[in-house]
């Protein structure tokens, strides 16, 4: 049974060119970029015309990038290389673990955080950042994209409030990049994390960017690469590969926008067609991930139902969806425990076709009646 993947926002599949690339790069460039020998210097070439062509099309300058294990260790190289004892830092009630984690332990640490909570739609209100800065606030961090709901942040709003206030911003745009555009250079953003394995990219590699006059302290020790501030031998293999994944992601980006947004609608029109009770969690959504309660079956039911018949879904995010307890994310949004325990995550990606999308929702409503024929037999 071939498996049908519906959960790129927790991962995506390696792009055919760039597999190839990291095959020809791993194959035959492995000297130690700090040499300053032949081999060295041209494993250093490569990482170099990756960092310019990320650069480029993020619309930074190449020395505003730097590399780094992953979107988790961008954000833990962003905020812990900003925050010092004494100073006061908001993020909001529902970032990723990779911010939410070191705000708990700022906490300890002296730290004042301030947490603001997502509207009942699942975005943060500007204003509601702009009431909580103090004369103390040494860093805003709001994520772009939120990883369960799919909902888009208004960062220009947020970020032009932070930067009338003097106030340093960092945002993780792990699920924007390489399904939106971004020109960096236009925005008022200081810091943005991304992660290569969310656009058809390898794992274990990815990037921050940190605007020209924005000083960072080390949290690492160790040989000075990166501007010191990611210590060690660097991944060249993967940095090429994340190069080449925004590349074949940002070419195509128009038109897979438009394929994606067709792909939601499709689903859900059939959805509806099939008399399916569901509800979409989150508004001003970015297409591609769908956030969606069923009333009359439990996510742990669904999941394992779907995957039986070759379907990979979410019950969450894919950093607690192993979890049986409610979303923190949607408990954040006002959701009952009851509701949230019904809850999943659906993500299309560019393995699909609409012949995949009617089918899921096609097996969905036949789990869905099955399970209310079982119970009224059991009953």
């Amino acid at each position: 049974m071939e498996m049908i993947y519906c959960d790129s926002a927790a991962s995506t599949p390696l792009n055919e060119d760039v597999i190839a690339e990291m095959t020809e790069i791993s194959s035959s460039i492995f000297g130690n970029p700090s040499s300053i020998h032949k081999f060295g210097q041209e494993s250093k070439a490569i990482i170099e015309r990756a960092r310019f062509n990320i650069a480029n099309l993020l619309g930074a300058d190449l020395s505003e990038i730097i590399f780094t294990g992953c979107g988790s260790e961008s954000n833990n190289i962003a905020i812990l290389g900003l925050l010092s004892k004494g100073d006061h830092f908001i993020t909001s009630s529902y970032e990723h673990p990779a911010v939410l984690k070191i705000a708990n332990e700022l906490e300890n640490n002296g730290i004042e955080v301030s947490y603001i909570k997502p509207t009942s739609n699942g975005v943060i209100n500007p204003e509601d950042v702009k009431k909580n800065i103090k004369p103390n606030t040494k860093l805003v961090s709001i994520m772009y994209v939120n990883n369960e709901l799919g909902t888009i942040n208004p960062i220009d709003a947020i970020s032009k409030i932070t930067k009338e206030q003097g106030v340093i911003f960092h945002t993780d745009a792990v699920q924007l990049i390489g399904k939106k555009s971004i020109k960096l250079q236009d925005t008022n953003i200081d810091l943005l994390s991304l992660s290569a394995h969310k656009f058809y990219g390898p794992k274990g590699v990815g990037a921050l960017y940190i605007k020209q006059g924005v000083n960072l302290k080390s949290s690492y020790m160790g040989g000075g690469q990166e501007k010191d501030l990611r210590p060690g031998t660097e991944n060249i293999v993967g940095i090429h590969g994340m190069s080449i994944a925004l590349q074949k992601s940002m070419e195509t980006i128009d038109e897979w926008s438009e394929k994606i947004k067709n792909y939601d609608n499709l689903f859900l029109e059939n959805l509806d067609k099939l008399d399916v009770r569901y509800t979409v969690n989150g508004e001003n959504r970015i297409s591609g991930i769908l956030n969606i309660t069923f009333d009359e079956i439990s996510s742990q039911d669904l999941v394992i139902a779907l995957d039986m018949q070759g379907y990979a879904i979410s019950g969450g995010s894919a950093c607690s969806s192993g979890s049986v307890k409610a979303s923190p994310t949607l408990s954040e949004i006002g959701m009952d425990e009851g509701l949230a325990l019904k809850t999943v995550r659906i993500s299309f990606g560019k393995n699909l076709t609409k012949d995949n999308i009617i089918d899921l929702s096609n097996s969905i409503s036949s789990i869905i009646k099955n399970q209310y024929v079982s119970e009224n037999e059991n009953s």
